[in-house]
This record gives structure tokens, sequence and C-alpha cells, in this order.
């Protein structure tokens, strides 16, 4: 099985629909991707990719560690799902997903499969790895206190599925498993339903890019300025180029405030390494070295050679006008 080609097929059909992972970026959740670059891959401009992240990679690896510690653990038998669920049914074929497992309950059935187009079972489980410092992102044991992009994922697949309950086993920095259990909410369900359903019509099928939401939206949207184009600033354009200029400020006066503080610390530490305090560490003052390429001498001395590993690159840099600031 060339799992490579596997992995390019899932690709391709993920930009057929919205999937799990798609809901938290379209909700504003999602720590990796904005609405815009959603858009951007729903829409296949952005810039195609089959290699994993490493946290994906070995995320996916632990899948099935995850999955089997979990069914150990509760004393209850999990099942791949290798279908891809959609509700093409109801006329939302759109609307798809790949669960990592579906959990077997011996009431409705010894084993997993589809009857009447639905899983036999009402409980499905998503595993996941993440790193040490994302653990304060997690609640208590047991509860529904999970990251948002994680709970809406999970939120997702009982719209496709119909399930009563989700649960999420997660292993934290490689050495802390946790299980947590999400409970059925069909109005929190419709209500992202319906958000989501307007993404794809009102932006993939419409092809009309949703608002920026961070500066890097607004670079890939707009990335060259027109020569000589100006546009007219309203009241509010002014009243909020005010307000930067006083966070700005304000920013500057931490700064210097900063700096008169290292400088008071470092002038009493003087030549020593660390400053400590009843035997605890408070701040170090080392030496760090490091190598660069002095770009300057190596255009005089060898302009070829420079000209031949020089790499031009330009974006678009925001500044308020030193003239509107000294209206102010």
């Amino acid at each position: 099985m060339n799992t490579q080609i596997n992995h390019a097929q899932f690709l391709a059909a993920r930009k057929k629909g919205i999937g799990g992972s798609d809901v938290a970026a379209i909700l504003g959740f999602s720590p990796y991707k904005s609405p815009f670059q959603l858009w951007l891959d729903k829409t296949g401009r952005s810039e195609d990719s089959d290699t994993q992240s490493e946290s994906a990679h070995f995320g996916n690896l632990l899948e099935d560690v995850v999955a089997k510690e979990f069914s150990s653990r509760m004393n209850v038998k999990v099942q791949r799902v290798n279908q891809q669920l959609s509700l093409a049914e109801l006329g939302e074929p759109w609307a798809i997903g790949n669960i990592d497992r579906a959990v077997i309950n011996p009431e409705i059935a010894g084993r997993v499969f589809f009857k009447k187009g639905r899983l036999t079972t009402d409980q499905g489980l998503e595993c996941k790895t993440a790193s040490e410092y994302l653990s304060k992102l997690f609640g208590e044991e047991g509860s529904d206190q999970i990251p948002d992009y994680y709970l809406t994922q999970c939120l997702w697949y009982m719209k496709l599925t119909g399930f009563q309950l989700w649960h999420l086993a997660v292993l934290i920095g490689g050495n802390k498993f946790r299980m947590y259990r999400i409970e059925r909410d069909d109005d929190l369900i419709e209500s992202i339903f319906q958000q989501v359903k307007s993404f794809w019509f009102n932006h993939v099928i419409a092809d009309t890019p949703p608002a920026p939401t961070c500066f890097d939206d607004v670079l890939h949207r707009w990335s060259k300025h027109v020569e000589g184009k100006q546009v007219e600033a309203n009241s509010e354009h002014i009243k909020l180029a005010n307000e930067l200029i006083a966070v700005q400020n304000r920013q500057k006066a931490n700064k210097a405030r900063e700096d008169e503080i290292k400088l008071a610390i470092v002038t009493n530490m003087q030549d020593a390494e660390m400053m400590i305090s009843q035997g605890n560490t408070i701040c170090s003052y080392k030496e760090q070295s490091s190598t660069r390429i002095d770009s300057t001498l190596l255009k005089k001395e060898d302009p070829d050679l420079f000209a031949k590993y020089s790499k031009t690159s330009s974006t678009r840099v925001f500044r308020i006008s030193n003239k509107f600031k000294e209206t102010i």
C-alpha cells in the first residue's frame, strides 16, 4: 500500500467539502489556519504540499497507540471506519468527515458497520497528541473541557453520525494520557453547522474570499500596492490612526522602562553569569556567539559571488505618516 498516494488522495478529497479539521478555522478557533487561508485551500489557490509536518506525522503514527490505550482503560472495543462520512443523503454532500474510531456499543451491535446509511453504534473516538505546553488548555479528565478546535471537530462528527457521545483521548507531552467526553448538544451542533454551511456556499462555492483576520491574510490577498493609488480616510480611520499612535507611544515608553530595568540589573551583575536568590536563578547574562556572512565586505570584494547568491524579496510595510503624527 502506497501511503503517500493515499495521503495525497485524502488531501484531494478534503477539497470537495468541509471536514472536521476545517471547522475550527471557519469559526475562528484554529491556531493554525484562518478562514481566509482555509478558503485558499478549498478553492485551489494555496500551494499544495504532500509533506506532513513532524507533529502531524507522529500524531498519525501514535493514533493507534492512543486508541488502544483508550480501549484498555475504558474496557471497550474500538473499530476503524475507513469510509469517508457525509450528509449526502440529506442533500449536503459537501459536509464530510473521516473519524478516527467508532466505539462499539454491545447493546446495539457487536461490531460497527453501515446499516441503512448509519453506523451501528452511538459513540465515537477522536485520538490526539499534544505538546506539554498545551496541557493547560485541557480541563479535568472526564469533562468536556478541551480546546475549542478539538471540541468543534467532535461536534461536527456528531452531526455527520448522529452519535450521542464522543470521546477524546489525548497523549500530552508523550507521557500523560487523558480522556474526555462530549455529550450531544443539538442546538450547538446546528449553530456550528449553519455557520460552516454559510462559509461553504457564500465563500467557497461563490468564490468570494472571507474578510482577513490577520496581517498574513492581507499580505496574501493584496501583496502588491498600486502605484499612486490613494483612498480617502473617513472619521473612523482617523480615529483608529490616532489610537494606533497612542498605542505605539506606550510601547516605546514601556521599552524605555524595560531598558532602564535591564541596565540596573546587569550593572549590578557586572561579569557574573547569573543572579540568584536563595539558590534560585533570577536571570542570566551569558555570552553567545554566532557566525554571519559579512554581506557588505562580500559585495565589495566579490560582487559576482554576492549577486549569484543574493535573493531579493518584497513585502508591504505599514507605517503611520510622520506628518500626520505632527498634527496630533
